[in-house]
């Protein structure tokens, strides 16, 4: 069942709990290096590894970022669907955003009911129950190894 917000004519879908939240550090709203087509970059916070070498190593404190409703979220993505074009989408990167898979799974499945292309960054590192229904719902995964040894 869908509900539309009172200021704008985005349908958000009713399912996702009221205060659902995700940690994120940042929103990029125009990426265009982080997947194919114009997209939106959604930078989760908090990652276990600490690279040295890190392209965003102020997103590693899981304490950190802003705390953001996921409804809210949705919201701006549907917004800014018709700036993605054919190819663009929104992309998942961090931090490590598999660490919040729990909550990232509601946003996804609404995000892929509405059409949107899903890419998620991940360092591979988290794989449990909840990162397995999450890939479900994502069209391209950047695996970014750290590290193989022979």
């Amino acid at each position: 069942m869908l509900k539309t917000i009172s200021s704008s004519t985005i349908a958000i879908p009713s399912v996702i709990p009221e205060k659902q939240t995700l940690s994120i550090h940042s929103i990029e709203s125009f990426g265009t290096y982080d997947g194919p087509g114009i997209r939106m970059v959604v930078f989760l916070q908090g990652c276990p590894f600490k690279c040295l070498y890190c392209a965003n190593p102020d997103t590693m404190d899981c304490k950190g970022g802003k705390t953001y409703e996921i409804k809210k979220l949705l919201h701006e993505a549907l917004h800014m669907q018709s700036y993605f074009g054919d190819e663009g989408g929104i992309t998942f990167s961090g931090g490590e955003p598999c660490l919040q898979a729990k909550n990232l799974i509601p946003l996804m499945k609404m995000l892929k009911e509405s059409g949107v292309h899903i890419c998620l960054d991940t360092n591979g590192h988290v794989l449990n129950s909840y990162v397995n229904e999450l890939l479900t719902y994502v069209d391209l995964v950047f695996l970014d190894v750290k590290h193989i040894t022979d």
